[in-house]
């Protein structure tokens, strides 16, 4: 298991690296800077060359998913009706 600081800096990483890419993406640059590269062969992309820009911001994205932590949201309860026949919101009529 990673430690907690490892995580932190391969998150970093990878943040890094996908901000360098979106921005590639949001300019409609379609080349690949050598910089950026070799950064996303030294986080585990090999090849980056043979994929377009959108298509490594997916594997990137993907990379980075199951180092992010995972919180669970708290289910909101529903208000259960006293009458089952009318609706909450009904209006007399």
């Amino acid at each position: 298991m990673m430690l907690p600081d490892e995580r932190r800096s391969r998150l970093r990483r990878l943040d890094d690296v996908l901000e360098a890419l979106e921005q590639l993406n949001l300019h409609e640059i379609v080349s690949l800077p050598e910089e950026i590269a070799v950064r996303l062969v030294e986080v585990g992309l090999p090849d980056p060359y043979d994929h377009p820009i959108p298509i490594l911001i997916e594997q990137v994205w993907g990379l980075q998913q199951p180092l992010l932590i995972a919180i669970p949201v708290e289910r909101r309860r529903r208000r259960r009706r006293t009458d089952s026949t009318q609706p909450f919101f009904a209006q007399p009529g």
